[in-house]
């Protein structure tokens, strides 16, 4: 990607900053994060022997400046719940508090992100009210260069379903960072899930966190389908006593799409309880590597922390690595964790081919077999629904 920014980058930042009329706390903030941005290394993606990603891409070269407004369309039947755009939030006293409170801009990426931050939707759920209908957000990306914020506020007492899909309005080059942060209060639950469906020339980059409160749940679904490298990371910070959370994940590659995914749970506070389960499949010359970590605070009696990660392998370039870890501080606690990368296994295959079907037949139905154990875990019913078509259509 060829640069032809015109402005410094902090003129430009200083430019649309003003531009949309930002508090100076705001622009402050981007100022600090850009200066983060120039002295913090490009991340080397390289976990182990052979254990790499091949990533092509200087962020200092990107085009700033393609920025347009992505194509957006939000379905909310819930009266009392209020969302709001960018321009709203900066009226709004509580953005101050919880923008880029929970993921710190310490590293190259998501500095990055806070300093050309572009884009923003800020969900308020009021205590004591449950969002009764899902929430769908459906945004398409339309530029070289999307900074796509979601900040998440689910007061005590209440609960929200929502569901975000992203995909490419063209075929074009692309950047697109998003960083979602979750805040939910006391006896209060969140169900968020994520189908990612960017075209192949884009790099996307994903950061995701929440803080747990007493009684809590927090459970994640992501769905990654698309891009040509995903960065994906998924934290929950179990703060809160008896709080929980659900970490499911699918993925699906094929051609040279690279996913590097990674997923923690970390257990502050006593009897808290996490499951981390993904499930994915690779052909042609895709690649995926995976990062798994329950941890286990000293002072988190009671607690229980699970991951299983299963890749399928569809051909003979795939390849997988499945980094899972425990770090258990605590002996009052159960705790597990296992991972398998396989092929398919021959014996299926030939029992359904010797049923009728043909090879390209039986293997759709042996890769959809493999799914369902997650599927069917999936707590947010549309994506639920939707699942065994995008494996089909991936599949074709």
């Amino acid at each position: 990607m060829e640069s032809k920014v015109t402005l410094s980058p902090e003129d430009y930042i200083r430019q649309n900053s003003q531009v949309r009329n930002e508090p100076s706390w705001l622009l402050n903030k981007r100022l600090e994060a850009l200066s983060t941005f120039k002295e913090k290394p490009m991340p080397s993606f390289v976990y182990g022997l052979n254990i790499n990603l091949k990533v092509d891409l200087k962020l200092e070269d990107l085009e700033l400046e393609g920025f347009k407004e992505p194509i957006r369309e939000i379905k909310n039947n819930n009266s009392e719940v209020k969302i709001l755009n960018f321009k709203e939030a900066l009226e709004n006293d509580l953005l101050k508090d919880k923008l880029m409170n929970l993921i710190k801009p310490d590293e190259k990426f998501t500095s990055f992100h806070q300093a050309f931050l572009d884009n923003l939707l800020f969900i308020h759920v009021p205590k004591n009210t449950e969002a009764k209908e899902t929430i769908e957000i459906l945004t398409k990306v339309n530029s070289k260069v999307l900074f796509d914020h979601l900040i998440i506020f689910v007061e005590e007492n209440s609960s929200l379903t929502l569901v975000e899909d992203i995909k490419s309005e063209n075929e074009e080059e692309a950047y697109v960072s998003k960083i979602v942060e979750i805040y939910v209060g006391q006896n209060s639950k969140v169900d968020y899930g994520n189908l990612q469906r960017l075209n192949k020339k884009t790099f996307n980059f994903v950061k995701k966190k929440t803080s747990t409160n007493n009684d809590s749940v927090v459970n994640w679904l992501d769905c990654c389908f698309g891009s040509k490298t995903t960065l994906s990371n998924i934290t929950t910070n179990l703060d809160g006593q008896g709080s929980e959370t659900n970490n499911h994940g699918l993925f699906f590659g094929n051609e040279d799409q690279q996913f590097d995914l990674m997923v923690n749970s970390i257990h502050n506070s006593p009897n808290t309880n996490s499951d981390i389960f993904t499930k994915g499949a690779l052909t042609n010359s895709s690649k995926c590597i995976y990062h798994g970590l329950v941890k286990i605070q000293r002072n988190a009696t009671g607690s229980n922390g699970y991951q299983k990660e299963d890749t399928l392998l569809l051909s003979p370039d795939a390849t997988a690595d499945a980094i899972p870890d425990l770090e258990i501080d605590n002996s009052d606690v159960k705790c597990s964790h296992g991972a398998t990368i396989g092929r398919t296994d021959r014996e299926k295959i030939f029992y359904l081919k010797s049923r009728g079907f043909n090879e390209k037949e039986a293997t759709k139905m042996y890769v959809k077999g493999f799914f369902n154990e997650l599927i069917n875990k999936m707590k947010i019913k549309k994506l639920r629904e939707n699942m065994q078509d995008l494996i089909s259509k991936r599949m074709e």
